[in-house]
This record gives structure tokens, C-alpha cells and sequence, in this order.
């Protein structure tokens, strides 16, 4: 049985980890985060995921069963027994927009640690193009004293998959991989090629960088798109729904629905982390347009409900508005950049009583939160569906929407629509 180790176990990390193991390896995972790491021992996953309809949690506990999984802090554990790392760790964005490369660079640095002659380190998070050759190697070398691509190899195959299907993507999608050189490239394929049935599409390093950081950027382009129609449809009194639906018979046409904002770690980060890479300002017109509409989304949201409040005599000021899943995405319990946090906050700086239900999440993570649906909706004048989340499936919304108080309703995805009279 082949050992490989999985750095770093989000989100994605974790499923990736799990994915391996499905595949016949014995995985390593390293964790740092003692208390996840504490959780994951006790076979209790924090990542939303379901593969075949079979939850993460059961996945996890068959191969902590079989010893096929192995979750540790301690580097130095997986080294003994595995010539193969596969990092997931990322590089979040400051608020002011900076990259923070702490959790990287001290994965790199411990993986120098531990690092021996004939290893390879496959780099799977997106990154700034040009930063696995100019900061991530380097720091590698300097720990581990070996020289790339010589006594070690390092290549790179972000991953592509959305978070809820995460397992079934890690299998089916076709990867993007460069390697620093051929060899460490031909490592990358025969790693690649026993995870996934898609294709391992071979590039260059750098073009392998970028092209991660471009997938991502395009879908904050097109996601703009709809989110500024949005507005013009309204202006022209036309159904944005009807109008996507027609739109779309184009074969060559495809518009995305609207949301309430555009979140999560992987579209807006890959903003800055191609901001970052030019060194001309007035380089990147269209994205930074693009950003800055869908950044405004929850703005504009909360615009639109104190205007709609107004018409009917009522104030946003001390109003109740509920808002249904926390998650950054539906089916997600990842709250990182989740524009429905990011609304919550902008009604509770408008002065309204914001009350959210997200059966998924936390106890707790938030002071907005509450235990209950019923609780979230008793008086709404406002009712947000922000992520819609398996577990509200099953709820009875007939007579849970009974208890709100004719609401403005913010429902991009029209998941209520059936229920409402």
C-alpha cells in the first residue's frame, strides 16, 4: 500500500485526504489545528461533504477504522513513512487586501524539516503565479539543505473542485500540472492519474500557476455579469429569472443565477492574488470592476430592502430580518468571505434586529445566530435566503412562513418560491 501525506486538512484538505484513502492509500494527514485535530481522531468531521450520498463523518471513521488514515500534528510521524506530501494549505487575504503567507511558509518549512533525498511535494493551493520558484522553493532548500529538482522534486496541480462535492470532483475532473522539471512533472501524472479518471493536462510551472488564478477570476467576471443585470432588469421591469431563462437559449450564451454576493476563499482571493503578480495599476480594468460590483452586492441588498420597506410604511430601522444559512455557498458550512455573513452585517450596521438560522454551523460562531427556524422567522419583515443547506429540505416552510410579517424577500435562487403563496 502506498503511504503520501496530506498537509493541511480544510475544507478541501480534508476531502482530498479522504479521496486518497478511497483510492487505496494510507494517508498521513497533518493538521496543526489541535482542536480539528481532535475532532478528526474521534472520527467527526467539520467539513460539509457527502459523496454518494454517504456523509464525510462515515468515510472518515471507515479508514480511521482501517488505519488508512492517520490524522497528526507531527511532520516528523508522516516522514518516516512517505515519500510523498500533497499541500493544501492556503493563502488567505487580509482585509486590507494582503496576502498572508504564515501558514504557508510554515508548512514549507516544515516539510523542510523532514525532507529527504528522492521526496516530492505536490503544491495543490492557488497561489501568485511565479511563488512556488521564487518564495516556496527557496525556503524548502534552505531548511532541507537539497537542491529542487535534483535530490527533490515540486510540482504543482491546484485543485479545481467545489466545496459539497468535493469528493466526487477530486475523482472526475481534469487537473492542470507543471512540474520545476520533467521529472518532478512525470511524478505529478502518476500521482494524478491514480486520484482522478480526468485528464492530467501537462504545462509549464508558471502557466500552471496562473491558469488556477484566471479559472477564478472568470467567475467573479461573469458572476458581475448577472449581479449588475440584476439591477437593470428591475429598471426595466422585467423578471431577471425570465429574462436568464431566454437569454440562455443561446447555445452560445450562459448566464449564472444571482446570489447574494460572491464569497468564499477561492473567487475574491484570486483577485488580489493576481493584483499582486502585475506591477501595473491600470493593468486589470475589467477585474477590478468585477470585483468591485460583487463586493457591493450586500450593499445593494440591503438598499433595496429599506426602499421596499419604505413603500409600505415601515421602517428598516429595529426591523427583524431573518436570514437562512451562514455558509459562503449552498450546502456549504464554510464560512470564510460568506457574502451572507458579509449581509448580516451591513442590515446590523443599518440598524436592523438580524436573526440567522444555519443548522450546519457552529453554535455560537456568530452573535446573530439563533437555536431555531422558528426563532429566525417570528416577525421577519425581511426573510434572506443566503445558503440553502440540506438539513432545510425536510423543514415544514408553509407553516414556518406563516410566522413572518409580510416580508421583503431576498431569494436569488428562488428556493421558497414553491412555498410561498
Amino acid at each position: 500500500m502506498q503511504s503520501i501525506s496530506v498537509v493541511g486538512l480544510g475544507f478541501i484538505g480534508l476531502p482530498l485526504a479522504i479521496s486518497f484513502c478511497e483510492k487505496g492509500f494510507r494517508v498521513y494527514g497533518i493538521e496543526v489545528d489541535t482542536a480539528k485535530l481532535d475532532w478528526l481522531k474521534r472520527g467527526v468531521s467539520y467539513v460539509q461533504e457527502d459523496d454518494q450520498g454517504i456523509p464525510l463523518d462515515k468515510y472518515l471513521q471507515k479508514h480511521l477504522q482501517q488505519e488508512t488514515f492517520i490524522p497528526t500534528d507531527r511532520m516528523e510521524e508522516a516522514a518516516k513513512a512517505v515519500d510523498t506530501y500533497v499541500v493544501t494549505v492556503g493563502v488567505p487575504v487580509s482585509g486590507t487586501g494582503d496576502m498572508v503567507y504564515d501558514y504557508l511558509d510554515s508548512a514549507m518549512q516544515n516539510i523542510g524539516s523532514v525532507l529527504k533525498k528522492g521526496d516530492f511535494i505536490l503544491l495543490r493551493p492557488t497561489v501568485v503565479p511565479g511563488m512556488i520558484e521564487e518564495r516556496l522553493i527557496p525556503q524548502l532548500e534552505r531548511v532541507s539543505g537539497l537542491k529542487a529538482g535534483a535530490d527533490f522534486h515540486v510540482a504543482y496541480a491546484a485543485e479545481r473542485v467545489a466545496e459539497g462535492r468535493a469528493m466526487e470532483e477530486f475523482r472526475t475532473l481534469d487537473v492542470v500540472a507543471g512540474g520545476l522539471t520533467p521529472a518532478c512533472t512525470e511524478r505529478a501524472v502518476q500521482l494524478l492519474q491514480q486520484l482522478t479518471s480526468g485528464t492530467v493536462h501537462v504545462t509549464d510551472l508558471r502557466t500552471a500557476q496562473l491558469a488556477k488564478v484566471v479559472e477564478n477570476v472568470q467567475r467573479d467576471v461573469n458572476l458581475a455579469i448577472i449581479n449588475e443585470l440584476r439591477q437593470v432588469a428591475e429598471a426595466h421591469h422585467v423578471d431577471i429569472y425570465e429574462l436568464i431563462r431566454m437569454t440562455n437559449t443561446h447555445p452560445r450564451v450562459q448566464l449564472l443565477m444571482p446570489s447574494v454576493g460572491v464569497g468564499g476563499f477561492c473567487i475574491p482571493n484570486a483577485y488580489y492574488y493576481l493584483r499582486a503578480s502585475v506591477d501595473n495599476p491600470h493593468m486589470m480594468p475589467l477585474y477590478d470592476t468585477a470585483r468591485r460590483v460583487n463586493s457591493d452586492v450586500p450593499n445593494q441588498l440591503v438598499k433595496d430592502a429599506a426602499t421596499a420597506l419604505a413603500a409600505s410604511g415601515r421602517s428598516l430601522q429595529g426591523a427583524p430580518v431573518a436570514i437562512l444559512g451562514l455558509g459562503m455557498k449552498d450546502g456549504s458550512n464554510d464560512t470564510r468571505l460568506s457574502p451572507p455573513v458579509d449581509l448580516a452585517k451591513v442590515f446590523i450596521s443599518s440598524g436592523a434586529h438580524v436573526r440567522a438560522y444555519d443548522p450546519t454551523i457552529a453554535e455560537h460562531s456568530f452573535p446573530f445566530q439563533v437555536e431555531s427556524p422558528e426563532v429566525c422567522l417570528d416577525g421577519a419583515q425581511v426573510l434572506v435566503v443566503g445558503a440553502w443547506q440540506p438539513p432545510f429540505e425536510a423543514l415544514p416552510w408553509r407553516q414556518l412562513l406563516e410566522k413572518t410579517n409580510r416580508p421583503y424577500i431576498i431569494d436569488p435562487r428562488h428556493r421558497l418560491k414553491g412555498y410561498l403563496n
